[in-house]
């Protein structure tokens, strides 16, 4: 996606919201979040905004910033929500996203603001869903289908999971033990996505699926993919090895 167009996501999508959060209240379980509450996703919402406020405000070769705690009493979370969402649309105002040097979590990720709306777009939309699912009072763990996400912004997050998120946090885990591949394919724009898993490797996208003797695949329009990475409730269609998938399974 263009950063304008992340930048127009992550308004809509957290305008949506924050609406669906006020609607729940505070101290609702989030059952697509085990163990969190309305509260917790306010909380982390507002911890996501200033993280990438931080980030683009941080030297390229400096340690991690501080990124702090914001509460999570529900006035107070509110708050700081609020705070930290127009502190970003404003420092993203008449920037050149992709010129804009900044500090990233990724290795492979460019160092760039871009990486951030990547990040805070996506952030939004997975927990905007979660919130969804509070309001329907749905744990049974199947696709909501009263929320969509169209296709561009699908994909994105996608292409943003499996190549900037997974060199991320699949270091910060127990070596992988097994070797197989992966295959992603949102079949309403017929796009693939090959996988290489090896042991003690972080698994690579690569342009063609390879011969192994261990396969998993995840196939569905690029919405209900897009939620299966994410761990949540969908209606992709997941075959194979599930020790593979869960070599990348989300945060």
């Amino acid at each position: 996606m263009q950063p304008l167009a992340l930048i127009d996501a992550i308004k809509q999508q957290s305008e949506t919201l924050r609406d669906v959060l006020l609607d729940v209240g505070p101290g609702v379980p989030v059952a697509t979040c085990p163990g969190w509450t309305s509260n917790d996703i306010l909380s982390h919402m507002a911890w996501a905004y200033g993280a990438a406020t931080t980030g683009m405000d941080t030297p390229l070769d400096g340690p991690m910033p501080d990124f702090g705690q914001p509460p999570k009493a529900w006035d107070q979370a509110l708050e700081a929500w609020d705070v930290a969402r127009d502190k970003l649309l404003g420092r993203l105002n008449g920037i050149d996203p992709a010129a804009t040097r900044a500090w990233v979590f990724s290795p492979a990720a460019e160092r760039t603001a871009v990486f951030w709306l990547r990040v805070v777009a996506h952030e939004t939309a997975i927990h905007r869903l979660d919130t969804e699912h509070a309001r329907a009072g749905d744990d049974t763990g199947e696709m909501l289908g009263s929320v969509s996400f169209d296709t561009e912004l699908a994909v994105d997050g996608i292409e943003e999971y499996l190549t900037l998120l997974v060199p991320a946090f699949v270091p910060r885990r127990d070596p992988i033990a097994i070797g197989g591949s992966v295959t992603y394919h949102a079949t309403d724009i017929d796009r693939i996505w090959h996988v290489r898993v090896r042991p003690g490797d972080v698994p690579q996208v690569v342009d063609a699926a390879e011969p192994d003797d261990r396969s998993a695949s995840v196939t569905g329009a690029a919405d209900a993919v897009y939620r299966a990475l994410w761990g949540r409730p969908s209606n992709a269609v997941v075959t194979g090895d599930n020790e593979l998938l869960d070599t990348l399974r989300s945060p």
